[in-house]
């Protein structure tokens, strides 16, 4: 886990391990679809907020 959000840069206290999930969108715009990222990344709390990802768990 990174000392930063790899989103924002935020170095703030509530860092936490997060997959990014892409949406898929057809011709009218219209979500039809979303993929996970094949790496995972370290966000803040407001980027978690704001965009679209699937925490990951510790093992």
């Amino acid at each position: 886990m990174s000392d930063r959000c790899e989103s924002c840069g935020d170095d703030g206290p509530e860092l936490a391990t997060v997959q990014r999930v892409y949406v898929v969108f057809d011709e009218a715009h219209v979500p039809v679809d979303e993929r996970l990222a094949d790496e995972f990344e370290t966000w803040c709390a407001l980027c978690r907020i704001t965009y679209p990802h699937q925490p990951v768990s510790p093992s």
